[in-house]
């Protein structure tokens, strides 16, 4: 692997995942009914920030994985890594519906239901955010299993490779398993559910500080 390769692969995967971090930090508790939650959106004057970092963080995450993959190209680890890419890329791609929905749609009716007069237009608001929102989160729940699986499989991968520290693929795989098992448990609208995205997250933080330090 070229110095460049060794350099940007874990730049991603690690700037990929405090962006992850940073976000979930100042995203707002969203609590009680549709017109409570709008309510919030709209006075939380940093949401569209916070949602495009999330945004702007899954293809620098993917690309540090990708480097995580290349690095044990060759090994006995490189078909679980590439099984994890494949669903990791499934994980991320579910999740960017989530946050584009909540980051556009729920931005506008949040405006909207705020600064409409009281009547037609901000039940209106309500009316869709409530129709929309299982969609959004049915959609983050399929992402938080996917990449607990992916979690996983990178973990699997860690450990049949022999390139990287036994320690990190242990724990990949206890990551991985533990989202999984958070994602299928609890309910998409639960704070358990949000949670099974932090053990993969910071695994792939992790991960990307273990990769810039490794030798090729």
């Amino acid at each position: 692997m070229t110095f460049a390769g060794r350099l940007v692969f874990p730049l991603c995967l690690v700037v990929g995942s405090l962006l992850v971090i940073v976000a979930g930090t100042l995203h707002p508790d969203l609590a009680g009914d549709g017109a409570a939650q709008l309510t919030t959106i709209a006075q939380c004057r940093a949401w569209r920030a916070i949602h495009w970092t999330f945004l702007f963080s899954f293809p620098l995450s993917l690309t540090g994985l990708a480097g995580l993959v290349g690095r044990h190209a060759g090994t006995p680890g490189e078909r679980a890594g590439r099984a994890g890419l494949i669903v990791g890329g499934f994980a991320y791609g579910a999740w960017l519906l989530t946050v584009a929905f909540m980051g556009g749609a729920g931005w506008a009716l949040a405006r909207s239901f705020a600064t409409g007069e009281p009547g037609l237009a901000a039940t209106d608001a309500v009316f869709l955010y409530d129709m929309l929102r299982p969609f959004a989160l049915a959609a983050q729940r399929a992402a938080a299993f996917a990449l607990g699986i992916a979690t996983y499989l990178f973990g699997r991968g860690v450990l049949n490779g022999k390139v990287l520290s036994r320690w990190l693929g242990a724990a990949g795989v206890a990551a991985g398993l533990v989202g999984m098992a958070l994602a299928l448990a609890f309910g998409e609208d639960t704070k358990a559910d949000q949670a099974a995205y932090v053990l993969p997250v910071l695994w792939q933080l992790v991960a990307g500080a273990v990769l810039w330090r490794a030798r090729p």
